[in-house]
């Protein structure tokens, strides 16, 4: 866990509120199988992604999130999937939700794969992207499975062997 303070530009109702919305270090991937494809969505607090959560209007604090979105832009940046399914990116889908004072990451990536039996390992590679990331809560959903894992940058490879 770590330490950081907002701003004291809340009220403490407004504080509570928002604490309950989302928790920092903590993000979500939700993986779902169909057929051949496999598509892959990140959720991810603003304060994760780029260490702060208000709306960007200064010129440095816009630049972050712009290299975000455009980091997160590319699935090869958030994931890596093992060699001998032969996945290959179909779509990708990278922006920021803005509601009241909090922000959030959101990304979509759609793989298709020649062999998908033969997916073994998922590695997340967004802990590296951004080091403000501690924790990635994972929902997997395939035709054979269902299944939830907790991940974070020392622990990030998610075992699939058999799952697809």
């Amino acid at each position: 866990k770590h330490e950081h303070h907002h701003k004291e530009n809340n009220t403490n109702k407004e504080k509570k509120k928002s604490i309950k919305a989302h928790q920092h270090g903590l993000s979500k991937l939700n993986i779902v199988q169909e057929d051949n494809s496999i598509l892959f969505e990140f959720a991810m607090p603003g304060y994760d992604v780029v260490g702060f959560e208000y709306k960007a209007k200064k010129k440095v604090d816009v630049q972050k999130v712009k290299k975000a979105i455009s980091i997160m832009s590319n699935s090869e940046n958030m994931i890596k999937l093992s060699n001998k399914a032969e996945c290959n990116n179909e779509s990708s889908f990278a922006d920021i939700i803005i509601e009241g004072s909090h922000t959030e990451f959101v990304s979509k990536y759609i793989l298709k794969c020649n062999n998908v039996s033969k997916l073994a390992a998922i590695k997340i590679k967004f802990f590296d992207s951004f080091k403000f990331s501690e924790k990635l809560e994972t929902t997997l959903i395939t035709n054979k499975k269902k299944a939830s894992f907790s991940n974070n940058l020392s622990n990030n490879v998610l075992n699939v062997d058999g799952f697809f």
